[in-house]
């Protein structure tokens, strides 16, 4: 009877550890894995066809059930994937198409060949089973081994818009003439929007060290959130033709 006893708290102590819980008001949340084995995801987001869409830095796209975790490999660009997806470069930000139903397109940021490497903004299209027809929006975008970027957003006018990373190089940032450093604002289809502070320009903000978050808030107020050096992370309000500051200015 005392081993049934145990064998039957060791099975619950197992299960706990595997459905913890948590209460957040009055409502009970239920931690437990969906999916394992997948290398550095990096951009997770709930798709238009209520699947989970997640990239992979070293170069996969997953499509993935979020009833019971089983997924596909719906594109798979390693063979180009900067460093094997290893550092920091890789296949990084990803974003839907607000209308896709009628336009099935993903949008995808990510580092391609080898040292210097480069970085390029591109959509592809969803047959049904894959990510096929690759279109180059933005390409030769300066890559680097740190400080890629790149998230995506698109914003209620249609309009996409990407955070490039400085690439190590603090300079950059301040170079209007260099699309490191800064938020970029595009069409869907790669186009410039007239209304970009520069109408010849993809530059939307500048002065960026390497912003990793973005996402719109009430009002349409657009929020990032930036990698400071040492410390001193930012999150800023992305506002049109201002500048952030750095390198000069980092932190408040």
């Amino acid at each position: 009877m005392k081993l049934k006893v145990l064998i039957l708290a060791l099975l619950c102590v197992s299960f706990a550890k595997a459905q913890e819980t948590w209460e957040v008001g009055s409502t009970t949340l239920t931690e437990y894995d969906l999916v394992t084995g997948v290398q550095i995801p990096w951009e997770i987001m709930w798709g238009p066809d209520d699947y989970i869409w997640a990239t992979e830095r070293r170069g996969r796209v997953l499509r993935i059930n979020p009833a019971d975790g089983n997924y596909t490999t719906v594109l798979n660009i390693q063979s180009i994937i900067s460093g094997g997806g290893s550092g920091e470069p890789g296949l990084l930000g990803m974003a839907a198409d607000p209308n896709f139903d009628e336009s099935p397109y993903i949008y995808l940021v990510f580092n391609y060949g080898g040292f210097p490497y480069s970085e390029r903004i591109s959509r592809f299209m969803w047959n049904g089973t894959a990510l096929v027809d690759e279109e180059i929006l933005i390409d030769d975008i300066d890559g680097g081994g740190i400080h890629n970027g790149a998230r995506m957003l698109v914003l209620e006018d249609n309009t996409l818009m990407v955070t490039m990373g400085d690439k190590g190089i603090g300079d950059n940032s301040q170079n209007m003439n260099n699309l490191d450093g800064k938020t970029l604002r595009l069409n869907l289809d790669g186009s410039i929007p007239a209304d970009n502070p520069n109408p010849s320009s993809y530059i939307y903000s500048y002065g960026h060290r390497n912003s990793q978050g973005l996402c719109l808030g009430p009002n349409g107020l657009i929020y990032s959130s930036e990698h400071g050096q040492n410390s001193n992370d930012e999150f800023n309000i992305i506002e049109p033709d201002r500048n952030y500051g750095w390198p000069e200015v980092e932190g408040m």
